[in-house]
This record gives C-alpha cells, structure tokens and sequence, in this order.
C-alpha cells in the first residue's frame, strides 16, 4: 500500500465511521432515525426543488468566480486507486456523514434548546464552516472558500428544516462536491 493510498483510507475513514457509528446507534434503538431526521421528504418535488435550486446556484457561483477570474482549482493529481477511495469519500461518504452530524445531530440538538430556527440554522453553519479544513489565511480564495460554505451549510439547514429529511440536504452536499471534484479535472 502506496503512502498516497494510505492517506486517502485516512481522509476518508472518519466519514465511514461516523455512518457506521449512527448505523449501529439505529439498528439498537438507540436514535430514532426520525429524530434526527433520517426519513423521506415531505415530497418529491420539494426535494428536486432544493436539490436542482443548489446545483444552479453551484453552476452560477462558480461560472461568476470563473468569469472574474477568481476560481481557483488546483489540478487533481492522485493515482488511480487513491482517486477512487478520495472521490468516494468526498462525493458520497463526506455529505453523508456531516448531513448526519450537523443536519442531523446539531441542528437537531439547537432546536431542541429552542433556539430560534434561524439563529440554530447559523449557528449549525458556523461550526460546519470551523470544523472544515480550511487555510484560514486572509486572502481572497480563502474568504471565498469560507463565505461559500457557510451559505452552503445554510442553506442545507433550510432544505432540512423545510424538507423535514436529511435526503435533501445530503444531495445538495454530493452535488456541491461533484461540481468542486469536476473542477478539479477541467480547470
């Protein structure tokens, strides 16, 4: 096993057990998978709102940031078998283990408190935004970077709250990575 291979199995692992961990927690009743909100929406149609609403939100971002040339992507450089285990992980396991623990559990957990659904849903986007791996260095790409996933977090918070499930907000976040994973491969 290549160190590269290595550390795409370390990026990764957190997400899978996280899922694993709120997996078991489920299957022996420990969590009622409603209370954090794992069930379908309340339609279809409100999920494919959310979900393409996002995906065209993404598209305009990232073309408006492209268009004033300030995008930037480095290129993606990895192997084949440490692509694989990275893309995994961003596309699927990433969205899915956060929805669970900032959607799921905090959000959840900031309602419970009786926050004002407004004031949980911010506050829920901040500790995303703090707990991801940012540079926090102050420069353009930087803030950018920052300012965009704290909208991003928000508005997932918005499409669980309204949607009441976790399924919307978990296909904003795999749509939102495909697009920063595919960008990596085209710019």
């Amino acid at each position: 096993m290549t160190d590269e291979v290595r550390s795409a199995i370390v990026r990764t692992l957190p997400y899978l057990i996280v899922i694993f961990v709120v997996s078991i927690l489920s299957i022996r009743k420990k969590i009622k998978p409603e209370a954090i909100f794992i069930q379908k929406p309340l339609s279809v149609k409100q999920f494919l709102c959310w979900t393409i609403g996002f995906l065209l939100f993404v598209i305009l971002t990232e073309y408006t940031l492209y268009s004033f040339d300030i995008l930037e992507v480095s290129k993606w450089n990895h192997s084949l078998p440490a692509s694989l285990i990275l893309i995994s992980g961003i596309i699927l396991f990433a969205p899915i283990a956060e929805e669970l623990l900032f959607r799921g559990f905090i959000l959840n957990l900031l309602i419970k408190k009786k926050l004002n659904i407004h004031l949980a849903i911010l506050l829920q986007s901040i500790f995303f935004v703090l707990l991801h791996n940012f540079t926090y260095e102050n420069t353009l790409s930087s803030n950018i970077g920052i300012l965009q996933s704290l909208i991003d977090a928000t508005l997932f918070g918005y499409a669980r709250q309204y949607s009441k499930s976790l399924y919307a907000p978990i296909a904003m976040h795999m749509t939102g990575n495909s697009i920063a994973v595919l960008e990596r491969f085209i710019f």
